[in-house]
């Protein structure tokens, strides 16, 4: 009986521990901000600040970057932050997590500007370890 006390003990904190590692993700429209569940983190969409990515249907030398600032918000503090596609830091840390963005949406097409109203920013946050 101890030892199955003791295994089931063991099994739920190592099944508590990998579940901290998942990483969450929050995708946040351009301009809104989105709140993260599990890290209680509010992400706000700020702007788009550059979107030299190379477009569908063109043909580039360099795949170019997008770079987004946001604002995240953990209650007590908020602190902007610059993310990259491509270039520069992608995301940072912030309140024990790391934030990183995961993908911009739309890509951009050839010919044709993209509305800032349609862009989707896609989140990735992980809880960094202690």
């Amino acid at each position: 009986m101890k030892i199955l006390i003791a295994t089931i003990a063991v099994a739920l904190t190592f099944a508590m521990s990998v579940a901290a590692q998942t990483p969450e993700f929050l995708t946040v429209k351009h301009t809104k901000q989105g709140f993260a569940k599990k890290s209680k983190l509010k992400i706000k969409f700020l702007e788009v600040v550059e979107d030299s990515r190379c477009p569908t249907g063109a043909q580039c030398i360099w795949a170019g970057n997008a770079k987004i600032k946001v604002l995240i918000d953990n209650g007590t503090t908020k602190q902007e932050f610059v993310m990259n596609t491509t270039d520069g830091p992608k995301g940072d840390s912030f309140s024990g997590w790391a934030i990183y963005l995961e993908e911009l949406t739309p890509y951009p097409k050839s010919g044709s500007a993209t509305d800032p109203k349609k862009y989707n920013a896609k989140f990735k946050i992980v809880r960094l370890s202690r």
